[in-house]
């Protein structure tokens, strides 16, 4: 139910993406932040997709020989992909992975890269409440754990702030990357979790990352399917922020690998 308080439709986009590898679907989230830093008029884009395998996403800045337990990933054919934004590396399976691009001052506080995480949370939380699931909001920064140094750490094992746990266990891991006139955050929420292969490719002890790493399904004490918590998450944007999705994109996979390879946006 939308609020009855909700503003007229705006220049909210959300656009809903078939699987792809992972190198197109970081181009993907790079060109649609392009095209918000280029806007000339305010607007939003909400992309939700996932990936047809796995595969290890590191930050912009991480060196692959320290991040992840490479030699594995490469023995066992599991690529790696740099995102556009920074953290630390993360293991993409079944999972639903949202990108949030924006250069609306109006519904985000553009120069503050942490109240956008806190609203993007709070966005987040209320649609995950649509599914029975009350997560709450990481209060401080990454959990120390001497049993790792930072550069091995991957993202899901401690939770940043505003990030979204259960307990002592991430459900949602995000980063972002703010440009001039626009950011860019995108984030993965695992619908299940292989703990043995995540564990591996990621090279840490597997009851270690069960015990700090949980799924939607887990959470919700029941299957949760990318199309249920696509919609729940629609909800939760719009109840938070007051707007209603002016159009929804259900891209093919062309429009969708014409955006990777350059072609411009169209709305």
């Amino acid at each position: 139910m939308i609020p009855t308080d909700v503003e007229a439709p705006q220049n909210w986009f959300w656009v809903l993406s078939p699987p792809l590898d992972g190198a197109s679907n970081m181009r993907i989230d790079r060109r649609l932040q392009l095209f918000t830093e280029r806007s000339r008029r305010p607007v939003t884009l909400v992309r939700c997709y996932g990936w047809t395998e796995p595969t290890v996403s590191l930050g912009c800045h991480q060196s692959p020989d320290l991040a992840f337990a490479k030699d594995y990933c490469r023995t066992h054919g599991i690529p790696w992909v740099h995102r556009p934004t920074g953290g630390r590396a993360v293991f993409h399976h079944h999972e639903l992975t949202y990108m949030v691009t924006s250069n609306d001052g109006r519904h985000f506080a553009l120069q503050s890269v942490r109240r956008i995480y806190r609203e993007i949370s709070s966005a987040l939380q209320a649609g995950l409440s649509r599914l029975g699931i009350r997560p709450v909001s990481a209060p401080g920064d990454r959990l120390r754990d001497r049993a790792l140094t930072r550069a091995q750490k991957p993202c899901f094992v401690a939770p940043s702030r505003h990030e979204l746990v259960q307990g002592t266990r991430k459900m949602v891991g995000s980063a972002q990357k703010k440009t001039k006139r626009s950011f860019l955050q995108h984030g993965s929420i695992p619908l299940v979790i292989h703990y043995d292969l995540m564990a591996a490719a990621l090279g840490v002890d597997t009851e270690f990352l069960r015990s700090r790493t949980v799924s939607v399904s887990e959470a919700a004490g029941r299957p949760v399917s990318f199309g249920e918590l696509s919609q729940a998450l629609i909800q939760g944007f719009q109840q938070v922020f007051g707007i209603r999705f002016r159009k929804t994109i259900e891209d093919s996979r062309e429009w969708s690998l014409g955006i990777a390879s350059g072609q411009a946006v169209v709305l």
